[in-house]
């Protein structure tokens, strides 16, 4: 960012009106709206407040709004992405989205910092998107996982996310995401008590992975040394356990005892704490 912010009267103007309207995300067709500027000049002044510092090119034409602390207490620039994701992917047309994995955990207190990455799950390839140190990566995800999806507010924003129980099964599905199998181990203990026991087994089938139904249960009767784990819940995953034996962690060394109801190698021990 430059030493000094010198934006003519109109760039401020435009800066403005952004911040009034309460827009994160700018384009030639919202600086239109916001303001008395033809779409033929609104790309040059993008482009030209992008430079002085105001906003950052997160893609063709579409543009994050510095906010003014940063702008003018000449901090940082590190775009909370979070607040950002929404409009960025509804103004592409890609309405069909969520915030998952470990960035869902965080929102329900289930990750110990904010991730600099926001992981966001989408039906098809996309490149990440840069916003200062912040970054958005996008995993593609077959449309038969696509449920257990809600709206939630952040600060002044809405996005969509997946619930607790698809977020506990997200994070177990991909943990090579999320940190390996002990900080899922972890997360799992976290959103499980406010988790709806009936809910998650519904899901399980869905997920079309067996060897996370029977690690599931094998943390999940772990957990219950130190946690409360509703009966019926280990009662329900251990219906859906199949004869072949999976290991507790794919990337971990091969030998180790068959726990014997779980179908579970158990190939590395879990780091639990009570």
């Amino acid at each position: 960012m430059p030493d000094q912010i010198q934006l003519s009267h109109l760039e401020q103007t435009a800066y403005f009106a952004a911040l009034r309207k309460g827009l994160h995300v700018v384009d030639v067709k919202r600086l239109s709206d916001v303001m008395a500027v033809s779409p033929s000049h609104a790309p040059k002044l993008l482009a030209s407040m992008a430079r002085k510092g105001a906003l950052q090119r997160v893609g063709r034409g579409r543009y994050v709004v510095v906010s003014a602390d940063v702008l003018f207490g000449r901090q940082t620039f590190v775009a909370d992405p979070f607040q950002v994701v929404d409009e960025l992917l509804q103004r592409e047309g890609l309405s069909e989205y969520y915030v998952a994995y470990q960035s869902a955990a965080f929102i329900y207190g289930a990750a110990d910092q904010l991730p600099q990455a926001l992981l966001v799950a989408l039906p098809r390839q996309r490149r990440p998107i840069t916003l200062g140190r912040a970054k958005i990566i996008f995993v593609q995800v077959q449309r038969t996982k696509f449920f257990g999806i809600q709206e939630t507010r952040y600060h002044d924003s809405f996005f969509r996310i997946s619930d607790r129980e698809k977020t506990l099964l997200d994070c177990l599905d991909r943990f090579d995401l999320c940190g390996g199998i002990d900080d899922v181990a972890h997360t799992i203990s976290v959103l499980l008590p406010e988790a709806d026991p009936e809910r998650l087994l519904s899901y399980l089938p869905d997920m079309t992975n067996q060897a996370l139904v029977h690690r599931l249960g094998y943390i999940l009767e772990k957990l219950s040394t130190h946690l409360l784990v509703p009966q019926r819940l280990l009662d329900g995953v251990a219906t859906l356990i199949a004869p072949r034996v999976y290991q507790l962690d794919p990337h971990g060394p091969e030998p180790g005892p068959v726990h014997p109801h779980w179908r579970v190698r158990e190939n590395i021990m879990l780091a639990l704490e009570p």
